[in-house]
């Protein structure tokens, strides 16, 4: 059967030795086994007081150092002729003891269950950190992508968008109109209303919505002044 600790702290254990030391010899044991002891240190002068002092003082160290080590203190009536003492020979009094106390199995499951559960939530918030800064660095780029992507005018706009293909249509929708290149009506049909470049774009927008190509204007612009006077009549 094991040892267990019959006192635990510095003033329970120094107020066992003032009560049962009647000589100054002790020795202080640690268990290598539950009946082999191995002696820690030892007082074999004459001086009681000094021994008290050593002991205290090495207790408070180990109290320092928090020693759980189960210690056996054995008190001596006399020395050897070595001038020491060991565990075999006779002793007035025994006192197994701890300077501090161990920690209970409970205390320990609660400490290893917050160190694990601290240790599962860094991981997740380092997840989550991870997670947050993938998106948020997917959205900046979406977003520039966007506002640098060129609008799409579709076929159609880019069609009108030529400058050429304006001119071709322009010239088309001025023969359809009745209107020569000397008329000073031309620039309103640029543009009907203060010069606006884009109303006659829209016009033959609205044009080529209704089914009017660039095939029929090229075919208009090809045609002579007579017979477009003709064919605006008959609208």
């Amino acid at each position: 059967m094991s040892a267990k600790a019959q006192i635990t702290g510095i003033d329970g254990i120094m107020d066992w030795f003032d009560r049962h030391a009647t000589s100054p010899y002790y020795a202080v044991y640690t268990y290598r086994t539950p009946s082999k002891l191995d002696k820690s240190f030892q007082y074999t002068k004459p001086d009681l007081d000094e021994g008290r002092m050593l002991l205290e003082n090495t207790l408070i160290s180990m109290q320092q150092q928090d020693d759980q080590t189960l210690y056996c203190i054995k008190l001596y009536h006399s020395i050897n002729k070595k001038n020491s003492v060991d565990a075999d020979m006779a002793h007035d009094a025994s006192l197994n003891f701890r300077v501090t106390e161990m920690p209970s199995m409970s205390s320990m499951q609660q400490i290893t269950g917050v160190e694990r559960s601290n240790y599962k939530t860094d991981a997740a918030l380092a997840k989550l950190m991870e997670t947050q800064n993938i998106i948020l660095a997917k959205l900046s780029q979406e977003e520039f992508e966007e506002e640098n992507e060129p609008e799409d005018k579709g076929v159609l706009g880019n069609i009108l968008s030529s400058p050429q293909m304006q001119t071709l249509l322009i010239a088309g929708l001025s023969k359809l109109l009745g209107v020569t290149d000397n008329d000073p009506h031309i620039a309103g049909i640029a543009g009907i209303e203060n010069g606006d470049p884009n109303e006659a774009i829209l016009i033959l927008n609205s044009l080529m919505n209704k089914g009017v190509s660039v095939d029929h204007l090229r075919k208009l612009d090809a045609m002579s002044n007579a017979k477009l006077q003709s064919l605006l009549l008959m609208l």
